[in-house]
């Protein structure tokens, strides 16, 4: 198992969150810029028959149309500017939505906090090893600032050796720049559930979201004398 077996196993990838509503601003977008041009073009045909119609009542009367051909004219005329309404209604409308995507985006951006269960990139901290979350907590931010001792001591068993095996033969800096690579497009941990099994085993289940999705797992976690490790994933 490589580091970044010890990374699968910790990490998720990007729910949608943000992604869903750039996706809807963009459509929305396309689709103000379809509205935009027929409505334009509309316009401009509207302008020109009715400059046409005034050339018309300055002509003499034998080249004007007759009146009841003028009122079939000005009907359709009339007609041409309601559907122009309702399109500029429907347009405006896009518009709306379109702020109001741009709303929800701002509000989930400033909306991230750190909680007990929520931990957002920048939050990530050393806290020790003296429960599963504060193991699992402490291991991204080994990998995060490329700590191979509190990386290494966060782990137990047979995932412990086989990071071990994967990190032999690099150099220091090697095996820190690899780390951190294996967590740079983190950009949260939210701690789903906490389950206890006896008085030495513990399951986490966790969603870390990257930028592309979000992914859940189940991490095993055992407590080896006094402090806790990540043992690998649930059964």
């Amino acid at each position: 198992m490589s580091c970044k077996t010890l990374t699968d196993v910790i990490s998720l990838g990007a729910v949608l969150g943000l992604g869903i509503w750039l996706a809807v601003e963009h459509h929305a977008r396309l689709c103000a810029n379809r509205e935009h041009t027929p409505l334009a073009q509309q316009v401009k045909q509207m302008s020109a028959q009715n400059r046409g119609l005034t050339d018309l009542e300055g002509k003499p009367n034998k080249s004007r149309p007759q009146p009841d051909e003028q009122s079939l004219e000005l009907l359709r005329l009339r007609g041409q500017v309601g559907v122009l309404r309702d399109q500029c209604k429907e347009l405006e409308k896009v518009r709306s939505d379109n702020h109001a995507a741009h709303g929800m985006l701002d509000s989930k951006r400033t909306n991230s906090v750190a909680t007990a269960d929520y931990w957002p990139r920048d939050s990530w901290s050393f806290t020790g090893y003296g429960s599963p979350d504060a193991a699992l907590q402490s291991s991204l931010w080994a990998a995060n600032n490329g700590d191979l001792k509190a990386l290494l001591a966060s782990t137990t068993g047979d995932l412990r050796k086989m990071v071990e095996a994967d990190l032999a033969g690099k150099s220091p800096e090697e095996a820190s720049i690899k780390a951190m690579d294996e967590v740079i497009n983190f950009k949260s941990v939210r701690v789903l559930n906490r389950e206890t099994q006896g008085d030495d085993s513990a399951v986490l289940t966790v969603a870390i979201e990257d930028k592309r999705e979000t992914q859940t797992v189940k991490m095993l976690m055992k407590k080896v004398g006094n402090e806790w490790k990540i043992s690998g994933p649930a059964q």
